[in-house]
């Protein structure tokens, strides 16, 4: 009897080994910035990232799976720098319609992108300014650093609950926790439609300027990801303060709108995303109900034998891109490439240029007065060619 339970234990075991297991994986990149010049100033050259950080990327992702426990270890090597990635968490299911993580997390779950063109190169000029690409429409959830909660109850249904806490013991007022600074979202998956959603994030209380009492500050999020239309990605979205204009912490909440999507035909894939941000401040006017908006257009073709050509024409005006109508402050900025890609990487080589110094290099042509206060860095144009590095394992 106790040798026929002992090889039902072992048999137990290895069955639970069989339904868990470790994995790694790896992505990266970097940018050879070949040559690069702002006006009239020297041509340069350098290596960083697309969001202007130390380069190459190199880094592991180490995950741990089994139906009901988990981790996630990231890893990143940034040029000689070497330290924490994006993730380190634990994921729990204590039941099917339910998983709680605890951690860093940058699991960016219900998040809707419009990241295609510039936004995988050197990311200059408009392409970057207030809304990131990844999280155009809608913005990411399970992200950041505490708990976060996501449930299923029913089909088609999300639940997200972000709330942020430190993880080096330090404690928070659980009124500001949970009421002035945690993320909550739903989403609702209507098939062969498309994707609702719906967020609040919550904020610390602020003053308006001018004002003298504090009031609550929420941040509603809504998108509707189309699914409806085949080979095409469409997606809109919006952001709607409760607490809008000026505060006296220095910072200031507006409405925005964001429209993203895409459409392939054959070999050809179309982009398009366009924002406009609503009740923006106007620095030079000093009045805070001007118009900001950005808009793009892009194409990737796939010419075959893992060859691809892309080009990226994006405008932001004043006010989108520097709070300011005042002349010099928009931005054009304009891309065009080829790639070669195989199974596990690629390599590619563009120019790029963005008008009134859009670019990384614009203070090395920076104009200031007798008392060295800096003035603007005017309307030279920039320009750069990068050599792009890519792997994933």
């Amino acid at each position: 009897m106790k040798k026929v339970i002992t090889v039902a234990a072992l048999a137990a075991a290895v069955a639970g080994l069989a339904s868990a297991d470790i994995s790694f994986g790896s992505w990266g990149r970097g940018l050879w910035i070949t040559a690069a010049n702002s006006g009239d100033g020297d041509i340069v050259t350098d290596v960083h990232q697309s969001w202007g950080g130390n380069a190459p990327r190199t880094a592991l992702a180490v995950s741990g799976d089994s139906d009901n426990v988990g981790f996630k270890l990231d890893i990143h090597g940034n040029g000689t720098d070497f330290g924490m990635g994006d993730n380190a968490y634990i994921w729990v299911k204590p039941i099917e319609q339910v998983k709680l993580y605890m951690g860093k997390l940058d699991v960016n779950a219900l998040r809707s992108d419009v990241a295609y063109g510039l936004w995988n190169w050197d990311r200059l000029g408009c392409v970057n300014k207030r809304i990131e690409c990844e999280g155009w429409t809608f913005p990411a959830f399970v992200k950041g650093n505490g708990v976060s909660i996501q449930a299923t109850p029913v089909e088609g249904l999300t639940l997200v609950a972000d709330i942020p806490l430190n993880l080096d013991g330090t404690a928070k007022k659980f009124s500001d926790t949970y009421g002035r600074s945690a993320k909550y979202a739903a989403a609702y998956d209507i098939k062969d439609v498309g994707t609702f959603k719906l967020g609040l994030e919550t904020k610390a209380r602020a003053t308006k300027v001018g004002e003298t009492e504090s009031k609550e500050n929420v941040q509603i999020d809504v998108a509707f990801d189309v699914s409806a239309v085949e080979n095409a990605s469409i997606s809109v979205g919006a952001r709607i303060p409760t607490l809008n204009g000026a505060t006296t912490d220095g910072g200031y909440n507006n409405p925005y709108v964001t429209l993203g999507g895409s459409y392939k035909a054959d070999a050809l894939t179309a982009h398009l995303l366009a924002g406009v941000a609503i009740n923006a401040a106007d620095k030079k006017e000093n009045k805070d109900d001007a118009l900001g908006f950005s808009f793009g257009v892009g194409a990737d073709y796939d010419l075959g034998e893992g060859l691809g050509v892309f080009a990226d024409v994006r405008y932001a005006n004043g006010i989108w891109q520097n709070s300011s109508s005042a002349d010099h402050m928009d931005s054009l900025v304009f891309g065009l490439g080829v790639e070669k890609g195989w199974s596990n990487g690629k390599i590619g080589i563009a120019f790029e240029g963005a008008t009134n110094n859009g670019g990384r290099y614009p203070l090395k042509n920076a104009y200031f007065d007798e008392n060295d206060k800096f003035l603007g860095v005017g309307e030279d144009f920039s320009w750069e060619i990068p050599v792009k590095f890519e792997y994933w394992f």
